[in-house]
Parts: structure tokens; C-alpha cells; sequence
């Protein structure tokens, strides 16, 4: 079978530029709210026992730093490479579907820490539908047109 050539559509360039800008806003968005969370805020304003708060945070800044890195990744959507296009996706629409499963009275959250949940989770979810809109159209990452 003889490879296809692909060749930039008008979308391909402002997908990769609006991913790129966009994953420094969940980025900063994501550490923002690592950093929102302690062990003091969760005695504060939480109904979590003090003996599950280490456990709580564990699994918290684990799930974090993870999102954190792969927001990062979306930054190079301007390299043009498709493995750049499918971790993002991947990431932005598990991000997307995690904040309908955000425990908020367990996390206490509130003024920047919900800013930033809706920055990264809502607004990661829209743009990863966003890009799964762009990959079934054209069935190619970075909106390709295939000739």
C-alpha cells in the first residue's frame, strides 16, 4: 500500500498554536492547585479524618504531577509530531471526565483552587473535544489533509 501524503489544512497551524497556549494555561492550572492543596486546608475545611489525610494527598498529588506532566507535553504541539497530538487528546479528555468525579467537599477547594480546577479540567475537556472533533474529520492528528 503506497503512503498517503498529507498535506496542512487552514486548521492544521492554529490547532497546534491554540493546543500549545492552552496547555500552559492547564499547566500553570494544575500546579496552581497542587500547591492550593495541604494537609492544613483538609483539616480546615474538610469532613476527611486527620489518620486519611496523608493517604488522600498521596493519591491526589500523584494523579496531579501526572496531569502536570502531560499538560506540559501538550506545550510542544508546535514540534508537529503526532505523538504530541494523541497524548494530549488522551489527556485533556480523561482530564475533561475527572471533574465530573472531583470529590469537592473532600478537597475543600475554593477561589483559586476552583479557578483552577475549571481551567484545567473544563477547559482541557473542551479542547480535547476540540481536537477528537479535528481527528474524526480528518482522520489524521494536527487536522492533516490526506491525499
Amino acid at each position: 500500500m503506497a503512503n498517503k501524503v498529507l498535506s496542512p489544512t487552514a486548521w492544521t497551524r492554529r490547532l497546534q498554536v491554540t493546543t500549545s497556549v492552552y496547555s500552559v494555561v492547564t499547566t500553570i492550572g494544575t500546579a496552581l492547585v497542587l500547591g492550593y492543596i495541604t494537609p492544613e486546608l483538609l483539616l480546615a475545611r474538610t469532613d476527611i479524618a486527620p489518620s486519611d489525610i496523608d493517604g488522600f494527598l498521596v493519591g491526589f498529588r500523584i494523579t496531579g504531577i501526572a496531569f502536570l506532566l502531560l499538560n506540559a507535553v501538550g506545550i510542544a504541539a508546535l514540534w508537529d509530531k503526532a505523538w504530541v497530538f494523541w497524548t494530549i487528546l488522551a489527556t485533556d479528555l480523561f482530564q475533561g471526565i475527572g471533574f465530573f468525579f472531583v470529590d469537592w467537599p473532600g478537597t475543600g477547594l475554593r477561589g483559586l483552587g476552583i479557578l483552577g480546577t475549571y481551567l484545567t479540567d473544563v477547559g482541557g475537556g473542551i479542547l480535547g473535544l476540540v481536537l477528537l472533533g479535528f481527528a474524526l474529520r480528518y482522520r489524521t492528528a494536527w487536522a492533516y489533509q490526506r491525499h
